[in-house]
């Protein structure tokens, strides 16, 4: 147990450390003065007589959020972080005490966790949305989504195959099989499961990537109320056609080719990065602000209509209510120094901090922890380890990806301006 508390104790001070010193001076105030939130005001594509709100690039797919003298709506940031700690927080009381158990049973788990992840993804819809349309850049799009999304998940998949094959805690066996599934990231749709277990919705998000540049490369984004209402009505008609072919036919073969079908279209999802969607086009002042929130107000009766998951309307219109304050800077006590850092090392607590943490809760419960203080500990050590592998793995690889990418590009279009320089006119003078 001594080389638990140490290893605990190491990834604490380590992480401590590295908020510290990786973070820029502008992020290492409490909270954004008010010249700074107004010089955040710029930059949105719209009419050129028309005062309009920002295009503030949020989206993971851009540079590191510790990078100084970037726009960001702070706010935003601060909702990823709300809805990676409800996720921590879920995953520690009411998953652990329902797989696991405490050695004492705990007073209150908390079973919200379903609301961080429809947070998120009105969130995801509104930030890429955001990022797609005002750049238009397929190709850039695609690959910084690649370079920020995979080096972290692989890693977290191969630190699984070691916690499964060597410790007792998990009761998974890993395979050659499960292991090459979970690289792909979408595990389910060929039939296993996540070997991490939270790694469900980034199957979801990047099938939404999916949608998204296949819908820009149609040009179905130049109408994107028009593009998410067909698509909303997709999504109505197959997910209550399906719910109703099961019902009435439980053993037919044809159960799974329509949830593949589902997954593969995150019909059941759709609704939720729909609102995000239209809400990006109220805030740059494109099209009927009267007719996009009709378009919102359809996504969410749809996404309540084919829900499986009980989601309450209230806690919907309250989110997205969320959503829409601050994609517009009106909710200031969001700008807040903790929540901004949580934010920077959300996507490493999101894919590290489950199985881990379980794990350290496990361990201090068997010295003799209280379940709170075990919980306590573990939360510490998830954040710890999800600041290590941030600005000590995410971060580097990430720019030394993007470098690399950039100097690509760089010599793809300068090799098309040599072949001409270099190719001889055919009839410099003219003459016949």
């Amino acid at each position: 147990m001594s080389y638990i508390y140490r290893c605990v104790y190491f990834f604490v001070s380590k992480a401590v450390f590295a908020g510290a010193f990786a973070a820029p001076d502008s992020q290492r105030r409490w909270f954004t003065t008010k010249n700074q939130c107004k010089r955040q005001l710029e930059n949105c594509p719209s009419k050129p007589d028309t005062q309009q709100p920002p295009t503030l690039l949020v989206t993971d797919s851009l540079p590191s959020p510790t990078r100084p003298k970037t726009n960001r709506l702070l706010e935003l940031d601060a909702l990823r972080a709300i809805s990676c700690l409800n996720l921590l927080l879920f995953h520690f009381t009411y998953v652990y005490q329902n797989k696991y158990g405490f050695a004492i049973p705990i007073d209150y788990a908390f079973p919200y966790g379903k609301y961080g992840v429809e947070l998120f993804f009105m969130l995801s819809g509104l930030v890429n949305a955001m990022t797609l349309l005002s750049k238009r850049q397929a190709g850039d799009f695609f690959v910084a989504r690649c370079v920020r999304i995979f080096p972290s998940y692989w890693l977290v998949v191969c630190l699984n195959v070691w916690l499964f094959a060597y410790l007792p805690f998990f009761e998974t066996k890993p395979s050659a099989e499960l292991f090459a599934a979970n690289l792909t990231a979408m595990p389910n749709l060929i039939g296993f499961e996540n070997m991490e277990p939270v790694t469900w919705t980034l199957q979801i998000e990047l099938l939404f990537y999916g949608f998204l540049l296949l819908s820009l490369m149609l040009g179905l984004l130049d109408r994107p109320f028009r593009t998410m209402m067909c698509a909303m009505a997709v999504c109505l008609v197959c997910c209550t056609g399906f719910d109703w072919f099961q019902e009435y036919y439980p053993e037919s073969d044809w159960n799974h080719r329509f949830a593949v079908v589902c997954q593969l279209g995150c019909l059941r999802y759709l609704p939720l990065f729909s609102m995000g969607l239209l809400l990006n086009e109220i805030r740059c002042g494109r099209g009927n602000r009267w007719l996009l929130g009709i378009g919102i107000a359809v996504s969410a009766v749809v996404f309540h209509a084919i829900d499986l998951r009980d989601h309450n309307p209230l806690a919907t219109a309250l989110l997205f209510s969320l959503l829409a304050g601050s994609a517009f800077g009106k909710i200031p006590l969001l700008r807040f120094k903790p929540l901004i850092f949580i934010s920077t090392i959300s996507y490493s607590l999101y894919l590290f901090h489950n199985n881990l943490g379980c794990l350290v809760i496990r361990q201090f419960e068997n010295v003799g922890c209280p379940p709170w203080l075990a919980i306590g500990l573990g939360t510490m050590f998830a954040i710890a380890l999800g600041s290590m592998i941030t600005f000590w793995f995410e971060q580097p690889v990430t720019r030394y990806l993007n470098r690399h990418w950039t100097k690509l590009k760089q010599q793809w279009h300068a090799a098309p301006a040599s072949k001409s320089l270099l190719s001889p006119s055919p009839n410099p003078h003219g003459l016949p």
